[in-house]
């Protein structure tokens, strides 16, 4: 038996991570161990860059597979890349906690003019959403740990990585949860006093995640309220907890294992000690019966006699090398008993099952088939996910009965000799991706699986399985998608846990895998776009009931989570970033073809369509604003003096009624650095960052029709207000939890605002009073009724103490008047149909707007719509529209014009059929193509002013 003792002060450690904080960089020789991507952030001393490379040489090559740890990686890039950016530094996340602390400290009371600071409620989903997605088992949300009240095993808590502590007090059937405003919420583990259950102790931060630790809290009435231990870290201690283990003969004797080796108390953490480092610790056991006698592992297997003080490295036995994690199993059925299984570094598959018989002396193979990490049923494929979900547990009566975890349950009946597959993760039973296995105490056939769905639970020894996740709402939303007109319609994507449909009060799940961004038809609740990861891009025509891939024309390449759109004006057309080309769709998906490039380094990371002028197109990347003119057919560089080199570009949003005023918002931590906008179309840039703490800002939305021009944006922790009529941003936080906030909508109908939460689900809350609008305006057009009137026709969807609407002109001559009044409906929630005329127009160009005006003399704008007036061919009549035969007939109003010319073009810009300079002396017939699609007709009179018209062929 070869025996190592440690016993290393931790200062060393510190001091090497305040270097890396305060330098941005790593050299290379500070590098703790060398770069695996499997370990991703928890390389310690390693650049983000480093860790990437490594990664993609490994999987050059290779074809990726579900279940071999390739989309924990993408996920985790997509989330690291621009909060690193660019120094790579992959220490800057662990600042999230303090920054906001900071903040915190230095922030006061709203600013004056802010009528609301929200008034957030939870929307769900509670629990698991129901089906009927065919692809995998949906859940709740990840759990990292399960743990029972000593004195009464109906109180069950579980913790989550994003979505903090959960209570039951029923045994699972509902749960509460008190840490939602906790400037930590995640958490990796909990201690409970067995002599007093109201005294808890809870480890901060996650384990599998990016969430770092701030320590340890304690709770003296049952998890009810919490406070600081002496254990509390700051940014620069940079920590993960494993594992948190309490003494059952003294509880205020415990210790944890972290990332950076064992810390130990005896006082119940109003002290500590750094008792082993710096080995990366995964798993931590007590020998039953034995508190003196402690198991420790990561990739190494580690022993204490004296309770923690002293340890020692175990290697006789255990395999020398290609160990990527190792979980630990322990049994009151035989105290002397150690299970080690252990995960391979080669290629995240099972290494073995190892087992000790004298409380981890030495260790025999028991098993090294099948594989218990991968993805297959029957074990025969390669390769795993051992580096993010490996558990393991032994029946607490009969050590012989093993259950393990990874992407699927298998369990031995024989000490880990021989195994069965006892949950396949796509039999819709039991979510896949197992954190934790655990016995429920003081039974021998009652035991939890903690999950990437949620809490799942057998009460026979593991063979059947059912979810009591119940109303846990802990899901990791990515972005979501409302419905124009209903107030109950939302969809959303979910890490882990597939794209889920609200309707009414109920969730349902209707698409597998990782969710994502997605969105609704405002035209046709039926119509949801959904999608899946790596350009995997669906939609739905019949309210989630089946879905069709929506793929054709778009190359391969695409980014883990990719920014799409739908055009706010057609809802036929799309757009897709995720990578460098811009591409669009102008049938819903169904072809698509490229457009511009904007400028900048790598993948399109958001866009933004104008909607008073679809033409005007923005498109960010991480360090570069672009800007089209002419519907992404080219971009030209507008990032002026932003500060791209010091943190990356994260969203961009632009005005319903200015398409010159845009705002974009940074990820990072480039203080000061987080918002700016621009009212010049990009030409110069504003910062407007005053307000916010140094957070990462994820998404914005710029509140349509605003006299203020208003935004929200959310954070990794919270959303922030602003208006012109405020001197800074200020939180709009109340009643939502310390969670970060990865999407933004607004449900105009009600004036609500919604949030998609990473680890807390959907939420709403009322707009800034300042910003609620009186209609919720479906539709606005102008088209020419005769030779030179023009007739605006407009459809609301509701009226909330509307008073009526001015139409107001502008000819180019230097600002809109007012044309005429209609009066609104006042308060309806039935669709209103208006219309009005101003007649008798010059030749010329007008641009059009509605000014809605409520009862309380607030007022909100419409999109600009324009129309011009021409002699010649302006006054077109282009019929039948849609065409079914292939054949139309193009129509002056007046015959001014004696020769014409006609033009039409597909989707893509391809000229399919033209007319030229033929004489007009009545109708035109102009073939068409059969093929269905959208297609623009353009007609050119004899004085070359030209007309464009939108026709749609049906077969």
């Amino acid at each position: 038996m070869k025996m190592q003792f440690y016993k290393i002060k931790f200062y060393t450690r510190k001091a090497v991570v305040l270097l890396l904080l305060l330098s941005g960089l790593s050299a290379k020789g500070q590098i703790e161990n060398a770069v695996k991507w499997q370990k991703m952030s928890d390389n310690k001393g390693a650049t983000f860059y480093q860790v990437q490379e490594d990664f993609y040489k490994y999987w050059k090559d290779k074809k990726v597979e579900k279940g071999k740890g390739y989309k924990p990686f993408k996920r985790w890039e997509d989330y690291m890349k621009p909060r690193v950016y660019p120094s790579g530094n992959m220490m800057l996340p662990s600042t999230t906690y303090q920054n906001f602390i900071t903040w915190q400290g230095t922030e006061t009371s709203a600013p004056n003019g802010l009528t609301s600071t929200g008034n957030w409620t939870e929307l769900g989903p509670i629990g698991s959403p129901s089906g009927p997605s065919p692809y995998s088992r949906t859940g709740a949300g990840r759990l990292n740990f399960v743990r029972f009240d000593p004195s009464n095993t109906n109180i069950i808590y579980v913790g989550a990585p994003d979505g903090g502590l959960w209570k039951s007090v029923n045994g699972g059937t509902t749960w509460t949860t008190n840490t939602d405003f906790l400037t930590v919420i995640g958490c990796s583990d909990l201690a409970i006093d067995p002599t007093n259950n109201q005294i808890l102790y809870l480890a901060t931060g996650d384990l599998e995640g990016n969430r770092r630790s701030a320590g340890i809290l304690k709770s003296t009435n049952g998890g009810a309220t919490w406070t600081t231990t002496g254990l509390t870290w700051t940014p620069l201690d940079n920590y993960k907890i494993s594992k948190l283990l309490m003494n059952p003969a003294n509880p205020l004797n415990m210790m944890i294992s972290t990332d950076g080796g064992v810390f130990r108390t005896t006082d119940g953490w109003v002290t500590s000690t750094n008792t082993y480092c710096c080995d990366d610790l995964k798993d931590m056991e007590f020998k039953p019966g034995d508190p003196n006698t402690v198991y420790a592992a990561g990739e190494k297997f580690f022993k204490s006699t004296d309770n923690g003080v002293n340890w020692a490295e175990i290697t006789t036995g255990l395999p020398a090398s290609d160990v990527q994690r190792i979980a630990l199993g322990v049994t009151a059925g035989n105290s002397a008993y150690v299970y080690a299984l252990i995960g391979k570094a080669s290629d995240q598959s099972f290494l073995g099952m190892y087992r000790s018989t004298n409380s981890g002396t030495s260790f025999s193979l028991r098993s090294s088939t099948p594989n218990l990490m991968g993805y297959a049923t029957d074990g025969m494929d390669d390769g795993g996910q051992s580096f993010y979900d490996i558990a393991v547990t032994v029946s607490p009566t009969n050590p012989e009965i093993v259950t393990t975890g990874g992407v699927n349950h298998w369990q031995s009946t024989d000490g880990g000799t021989t195994w069965t597959n006892h949950s396949f993760w796509a039999s819709g039973e039991v979510h896949a991706d197992v954190h934790e296995l655990k016995y429920l105490a003081g039974s021998s056939s009652t035991m939890f699986s903690c999950n990437d769905g949620g809490l799942f639970k057998s009460t026979d020894n593991g063979h059947q399985w059912f979810d009591i996740s119940n109303n846990l709402a802990i899901a990791q939303v990515v972005g979501i998608g409302l419905s124009a007109t209903v107030s109950t319609t939302i969809v959303n994507g979910e890490q882990d846990n597939g794209t889920n449909l609200k309707t009414g009060s109920a969730w349902a799940n209707i698409f597998g895998g990782d969710g994502g961004e997605c969105f609704i038809d405002p035209t046709n609740n039926n119509t949801i776009y959904i999608q899946y990861v790596q350009g995997d891009f669906n939609r739905s025509d019949d309210g989630g009931a089946t879905t069709t891939g929506i793929i054709t024309g778009l190359p391969s390449g695409f980014d883990f989570y990719s920014k799409w759109i739908m055009d706010p004006v057609n809802p036929n057309r799309l757009y897709v970033g995720g990578i460098p080309t811009l591409y669009t769709s102008a049938n819903k998906g169904n072809l698509w073809t490229a457009l511009g490039t904007p400028s900048g380094t790598g993948s399109i990371l958001g866009i933004a369509v104008a909607p008073s002028n679809t033409a005007v197109i923005y498109a960010i990347k991480e360090n570069r604003v672009s800007r089209s003119n002419n519907s992404g057919a080219t971009f030209t560089n507008v990032t002026g003096t932003l500060p791209v080199a010091n943190a990356a570009l994260s969203a961009i949003a632009v005005s319903n009624t200015d398409p010159n005023r845009v705002v974009v918002t940074f990820s990072g931590y480039s203080s000061g650095e987080k918002v700016f906008r621009s009212i010049d179309g990009g030409a110069s840039w504003t910062n407007i960052s005053a307000g916010l703490p140094n957070l990462p800002m994820n998404t914005v939305v710029y509140v349509n029709g605003s006299v203020q021009h208003a935004v929200y944006v959310g954070s990794d922790i919270g959303v922030y207000y602003f208006d012109n009529s405020l001197p800074s941003f200020a939180p709009f936080m109340t009643g939502l939890p310390n969670v970060a906030v990865r999407d933004l909508e607004i449900f105009y109908p009600t004036s609500k605002l919604r949030a998609g939460t990473y680890g807390r689900g959907v939420w709403e809350s009322d707009l800034n009073n300042a910003t609620i609008l009186p209609v919720s305006l479906l539709s606005f057009d102008v088209t020419l009724k005769g030779k030179k009137d023009a007739q605006l026709k407009w459809s609301t969807a509701t009226e909330t103490n509307a008073k009526g609407y001015e139409i107001e002109m502008d000819n180019g001559s230097g600002g809109y008047k007012k044309m005429g009044y209609v009066q609104a409906k006042g308060n309806t929630t039935l669709t209103s149909n208006y219309d009005f005329v101003v007649p008798n127009l010059a030749t010329g160009t007008y641009n059009f707007r509605l000014k809605m005006i409520d009862i309380d003399s607030k007022v909100t704008y419409s999109a600009v719509k324009n129309i011009k007036i021409t002699q010649g061919a302006a006054g077109v009549l282009i019929y039948p529209n849609p065409v079914k035969n292939g054949v139309v007939y193009v129509e002056l109003v007046h015959q001014d014009s004696k020769k014409i010319s006609v033009k039409i073009t597909n989707a893509a810009g391809q000229v399919v059929s033209t007319v030229n300079n033929i004489n007009y002396t009545g109708p035109v017939k102009v073939k068409v193509p059969t093929t269905p699609g959208q297609y623009i007709i353009q007609v050119t009179s004899s004085d070359n002013n030209s007309v464009f018209k939108k026709i749609i062929t049906l077969q």
